[in-house]
Order: structure tokens, then C-alpha cells, then sequence
């Protein structure tokens, strides 16, 4: 399975695609706890910055998540 990336979301791929297991959890737990932060100190859950973190924490889930499938075929 090859995967093809496209716009904006290319360079972010490129960044992370190359992080190893252990560096892409640190990144996901470190992404995480600046949401709970944030949150606690009283962001929105639909706030900007919130968002912003979602999203991040997002490609990364999705970098973990195309890995296990590549493990599995």
C-alpha cells in the first residue's frame, strides 16, 4: 500500500514519517498533556489553540494507525 499526500498536509508527513515508535508516542503524550493543560487552565474544548492540537494530535494517530496496518499485511 502506498500512500500519497497531498497540500498542506505533505511537509507535516515528511516531518513525522520518519520518527520512530517510542519518539511518535513521546510526541502524541506531549501533545496530549498540552490539551489537558490547556483545558484546565480554561481553554474551550472548541477553542483555536485546542483545535490546533486536535489536529496535530490527529496526524499522528493517523502515522500510528497506517504503521500497525503495514505490520499486519
Amino acid at each position: 500500500m502506498t500512500q500519497q499526500v497531498i497540500g498542506e498536509e505533505a511537509p507535516a508527513q515528511h516531518k513525522i514519517d520518519h520518527l520512530n515508535d517510542q519518539a511518535l508516542q513521546n510526541t502524541m503524550n506531549s501533545i496530549l498533556n498540552q490539551m489537558k493543560e490547556a483545558v484546565q487552565q480554561g481553554e474551550s474544548l472548541t477553542s483555536e489553540y485546542v483545535i490546533q492540537l486536535s489536529q496535530q494530535l490527529d496526524t499522528y494517530v493517523l502515522i500510528a494507525q497506517i504503521r500497525k496496518m503495514r505490520c499486519v499485511n
